[in-house]
């Protein structure tokens, strides 16, 4: 080969954009705590990060952050701490939508287009897939009741697809403790279905026993927003898993080695469903199996 065309070829080598993460992409994964899902989420990305070029550090939330190209933070606690330290790069899962708000909020360094590149994978459900699993689970429905303390940034989602597929909205707000029961019961009174609200003022360890037994009574299901939900009592949810989750997730790293940025905070495209039988059956519903109304929700376009 000339050496003009040798010298030409090495100038274009040296031309050509080089990754700053040649050696390996430095990741830290905060945990807000050990074990349970957590735990799983980053057992799973460790698996799909495996001979990828990336180097994967797992710490607890209240640790120091190490040296890291990107910085993963599982749930709420891990995502505040990480957003106060502002890491160049950061992506929150297994939080809920509202929580990245306020991260997004408190933290506005965080907002993309700004110093930082920041990216979320919610932890909670797009409102139209919440609707198709009641749909596809009760088909002969009409009405869903929703009770919250303050209205939901979903809202206004909510009423707009529930009125597409010609479902009847029945809102109710509760202000306190007290008069939370006097609301739901005249939810229950005009609903066919009740669809919890990820709002800790109403749904938490101190009232959900008693929501069930009153949908009981009324003979209302509650559509619930975890598998947790459903094995306290609820008819069926809709939800990710922390490995649906970390599956996402580790196209997004992979997309980030390639890239350098992150792009908008996102639901879980992945999902399960989760039905309880014995429920059904109480209330005297027929109600087709999990897989078969996991596969209908998935084919609703």
């Amino acid at each position: 080969m000339p050496a003009r065309l040798v010298f030409a070829a090495l100038l274009l080598v040296c031309l050509l954009p080089v990754s700053s993460w040649a050696a390996g992409l430095k990741l830290a994964v905060v945990l807000s705590e050990q074990g349970g899902g957590y735990l799983e989420y980053s057992n799973a990305l460790a698996g799909l990060l495996q001979d990828k070029n990336v180097t994967m550090r797992v710490i607890d939330a209240g640790q120091s952050l190490p040296e890291a190209d990107l910085v993963i933070a599982a749930g709420m606690k891990a995502s505040i701490e990480v957003a106060r330290a502002q890491p160049a790069a950061m992506l929150a899962v297994l939080v809920p939508k509202e929580g990245v708000g306020k991260l997004e909020s408190d933290y506005p360094a965080l907002l993309n287009g700004g110093n930082h590149i920041f990216s979320a994978v919610y932890l909670d459900q797009p409102v139209k897939r919440q609707l198709d699993l009641i749909l596809a689970a009760l088909p002969g429905i009409h009405s869903i009741g929703v009770l919250y303390s303050e209205p939901p940034g979903e809202l206004a989602a909510l009423r707009k697809i529930a009125g597409a597929k010609k479902l009847e909205l029945h809102e109710q707000s509760t202000t306190s403790f007290a008069n939370l029961f006097v609301s739901l019961q005249t939810l229950l009174l005009s609903s066919d279905v009740l669809l919890a609200l990820p709002d800790t003022e109403v749904y938490n360890a101190s009232t959900i026993r008693n929501i069930l037994l009153a949908t009981y009574r009324n003979k209302v299901p509650l559509i619930g927003i975890s598998p947790g939900y459903v094995k306290a009592g609820a008819l069926c949810a809709v939800f990710s898993t922390p490995k649906q989750i970390a599956e996402q997730s580790a196209n997004l790293v992979l997309e980030f080695i390639g890239s350098h940025t992150l792009p908008a905070a996102q639901y879980a495209k992945q999902f399960d469903v989760l039905v309880n039988a014995q429920v059904a059956r109480s209330l005297g519903l027929n109600i087709r199996s999990a897989s078969e109304v996991r596969d209908e929700i998935g084919a609703v376009p």
